[in-house]
């Protein structure tokens, strides 16, 4: 195994491992969401000093900024949410789903265009869902969690849509730095003294969740993406969910039903198929 696709593994196994932490730590969401980010911006800020990346920018990118870190802050949230009122294997798989929203969001930010088979591929995806969806469809209860981590999904394909435009001519560190400040930033007026960690080991947490699950694997990943191909680094994307749900397994005894680990390969496969649809040439 080469360095680039290791540094690839240590990233992708940490931003599965960040859904387990999101479901041990009993902080309020918001607190956890703004502490993931302030220390995630402030992480890559001292990495950026490191390296000299400059962070100057315009003002039509400080709104792009602003927005995108509005975003972040409610993905963040609507996936947090999700694990605690379901599972972490809930939360990961629908929020899963982020590829698919990027293709039929794609034409409205010109990028790609919707093709008929996609439409295929988003049935079988529903059918996934279905399966992974604990309980009956009448109740909110069972509904609360996966619609909150397809909410994440959504939320997650708009940022990258509005980003694409910022990595052509922007380090992704900078980006990240931003909008990670600002999601931290949109989160502040929802908190309160009350929310604060009682203990030692809440703080570890969300330290650990801030600056190793976020800070460093943005870092590793962007990393290992530049030494690798396109079409490689893209198949981590799927990994996210598998290490996610193996953590959860072990650490919190959150065993996956047949039908939950049927639908998890449905969805993870409409995904890898829709996404290589999308890369391949029109004919």
């Amino acid at each position: 195994m080469n360095y680039a696709v290791l540094q690839l593994h240590i990233a992708t196994f940490l931003f599965g491992l960040s859904g387990v932490i999101g479901q041990l730590n009993t902080l309020d969401v918001y607190l956890v969401v703004a502490s993931r980010a302030g220390l995630a911006a402030l992480g890559l800020l001292a990495w950026a000093r490191f390296k000299g990346i400059s962070l100057r920018t315009s003002r039509a990118q400080q709104w792009r900024y602003l927005l995108i870190g509005v975003l972040l802050a409610f993905h963040w949230t609507s996936f947090f949410l999700s694990i605690r009122l379901s599972s972490v294997a809930v939360g990961l798989l629908t929020f899963s789903c982020f590829p698919i929203f990027v293709i039929l969001l794609g034409p409205l930010f010109g990028s790609g265009r919707i093709r008929v088979g996609d439409f295929a591929l988003v049935a079988v995806l529903m059918v996934g869902l279905r399966l992974v969806v604990p309980g009956s469809l009448d109740d909110a209860a069972d509904l609360a969690g996966p619609l909150w981590g397809i909410a994440s999904g959504l939320s997650f394909a708009v940022i990258q849509l509005l980003n694409h435009a910022l990595v052509q001519n922007e380090d992704p560190v900078k980006i990240s730095i931003y909008q990670n400040g600002v999601a931290s930033l949109a989160l502040l007026p929802l908190l309160d003294a009350a929310m604060l960690p009682g203990t030692a080991s809440a703080v570890a947490q969300l330290v650990f969740l801030g600056l190793a699950c976020t800070a460093l694997a943005h870092t590793l990943f962007i990393a290992g993406m530049r030494c690798v191909s396109a079409q490689t680094a893209s198949l981590f994307t799927y990994l996210e969910p598998v290490y996610g749900i193996a953590l959860a397994a072990l650490l919190l005894g959150e065993i996956p039903t047949p039908a939950m680990a049927a639908g998890g390969v449905i969805i993870l496969g409409a995904v890898f198929f829709a996404t290589k649809r999308q890369a391949a040439p029109a004919s």
